[in-house]
């Protein structure tokens, strides 16, 4: 008889390892099914499809554990074709596994043996405590086969299960409507961003009263040439640093004379970041007349995740200084 066994996996965790364990004590084989396995990575959903499967392989191979397969099954906007959907796509199998009850119940309704997995210390052996406790940075590792804490490891979970900001479509018509209440004139420059801050300032009419310019100065040339940032401060503190984007900040607003000057530097990734400085390390710069600050921040999700968080902490910083 085969099994099937289907779960969310994030991450595979004792578990789950045991449920394989107890199964294939019943079973002569089984199938392993990665659920959500479409689903785009979020701080609730950190690991694609693929990752899960590769997490999953790498436990099974180092342990001797077979026959198991392990097959992804994306989701279906409909419950009862559900369960059809899934033996189209998979091998054949006789039972299903698992521990939710809905999912159990579209199976033997369609005339599957069914069993539900005796999982010991749900409290703690589940996904959503596991991902909070690497999350609030507490102890964790022994929760999970330790080639899963391995393979976390390697690709940063921790900065995988931070929560994003959410994005305001109103924030770009509410910095347009202080900037223009204040009679205020802005110019912005954007490394990481590449021009998302400018596009976002310019989408509401009538912005052309408020802002003059926007550079895209990706390069450390061009944030040497166009901004007068110091080049021994680039090579001493890095692009990606508060003292450059404090530099830019106040080069934009004295190259362009306006009354602000914005600026964003960071690592949008997947590539180029370091220990010191993780994919998702960003910092702002706002100048005033007689004063430029900066803030830092740490992003997480994929390269469009950390740009649009950028731009949204930007207006929102915008919005709030005009406001006081």
């Amino acid at each position: 008889m085969k099994g099937l066994f289907i779960g969310r996996f994030q991450p595979f965790h004792k578990g789950h390892l045991e449920a394989v364990r107890q199964i294939l004590e019943e079973c002569d084989s089984m199938i392993i099914g990665i659920g959500s396995a479409q689903e785009e990575r979020t701080s609730a959903n950190p690991l694609s499809g693929g990752e899960r499967i590769s997490m999953i392989k790498k436990v099974l191979e180092s342990r001797d554990i077979n026959p198991v397969e392990v097959y992804p099954i994306p989701d279906l906007n409909c419950h009862p074709a559900w369960p059809y959907y899934v033996e189209a796509i998979l091998p054949r199998f006789e039972k299903v596994y698992g521990n939710s009850e809905v999912v159990l119940h579209l199976f033997d309704s369609i005339g599957h043996e069914t069993g539900i997995i005796d999982q010991v210390e749900r409290n703690k052996l589940s996904g959503t405590e596991i991902r909070k406790r690497i999350r609030e940075g507490r102890e964790w590792e022994d929760l999970v086969p330790e080639e899963v804490a391995e393979y976390l490891g390697d690709i940063d979970m921790k900065h995988r299960v931070e929560p994003k900001i959410d994005i305001d479509s109103e924030s770009e018509k509410k910095a347009s409507h202080l900037l223009t209440k204040k009679d205020k004139t802005i110019s912005v420059a954007e490394s990481c961003t590449g021009g998302l801050i400018a596009n976002r300032l310019t989408a509401v009419p009538g912005s052309s009263n408020y802002f003059k310019a926007g550079f895209v100065t990706y390069s450390n040339e061009a944030k040497i040439d166009l901004l007068d940032v110091d080049k021994k401060v680039i090579e001493e503190k890095g692009a990606v640093s508060p003292e450059v984007a404090r530099q830019m900040a106040d080069g934009v607003r004295k190259n362009r004379g306006t009354d602000i000057g914005l600026s964003s530097t960071g690592i949008a990734g997947p590539g180029g970041g370091s220990e010191e400085k993780p994919v998702g390390t960003v910092h702002l710069g706002l100048s005033t007349e007689g004063k430029t600050e900066t803030r830092s921040f740490h992003f997480s999700g994929d390269r469009d995740d950390v740009k649009e968080q950028t731009s949204e902490k930007a207006l929102r910083w915008i919005i709030e200084h005009l406001k006081d």
